[in-house]
């Protein structure tokens, strides 16, 4: 005779499948985030070819954070990249059309001579940011993380050099307690140490 499973073993079997739900879920959650992370690493990358691109049809000058007004670096560097989805970081989508998810090294690069670049495969040229400009931690206005959040991707945030690789990397400066951000630390941006904003 054939007889259905008890209430017993129908809870017994519900509770394991909660329990590898419960344990799987966050991996999968980790794996997504992964993806994106590579994605938005290859969207810093060639934003950072196409800075480069740029610097050679403008007298070895980088890019300025926004001049003449209004068009930002992002408008000039349209022609190198041609794709508006490699300015947007795939964590961070609320609006594909205005808002910026990466920023610009502004003190210690914007608008310089490459000659005066004296590290470029440790000096920071893009970040993921909370603002079209990232500034120097040693400004605390602009640190790069949004307030609340501590990092974008798994603990970490993507950074673009001016020699055109990508990375990703760990925070390493100071928490803002005013603003919940978290800063890189200016040995990032200007990779001599050097923290006055002179050029």
């Amino acid at each position: 005779m054939r007889r259905g499973f008890t209430l017993i073993e129908l809870l017994v079997v519900i509770a394991i499948i909660a329990i590898l739900a419960a344990i799987l879920f966050p991996v999968f959650a980790r794996a997504r985030e992964k993806a994106r992370q590579s994605s938005c690493l290859s969207n810093l990358k060639q934003i950072a070819l196409g800075a480069i691109a740029y610097s050679q049809d403008y007298d070895e000058r980088w890019v300025r954070y926004r001049y003449p007004n209004p068009y930002y670096w992002r408008d000039k560097l349209m022609p190198y990249v041609n794709n508006m989805q490699v300015f947007v970081c795939p964590s961070r989508v609320p609006d594909k059309i205005t808002t910026y998810t990466y920023g610009i090294n502004y003190n210690h690069l914007h608008g310089w001579a490459l000659a005066d670049v004296k590290y470029p495969s440790e000096h920071l040229a893009f970040c993921d940011n909370h603002n079209a400009l990232a500034g120097c931690p040693c400004q605390s206005a602009y640190l790069y993380t949004t307030p609340g959040a501590i990092t974008l991707h798994n603990d970490g945030i993507n950074i673009a050099y001016v020699d055109g690789h990508a990375k990703w990397m760990k925070p390493d400066g100071a928490k803002d307690p005013a603003s919940d951000r978290i800063a890189l630390h200016p040995y990032h941006y200007w990779p001599n140490g050097n923290a006055t904003h002179t050029k």
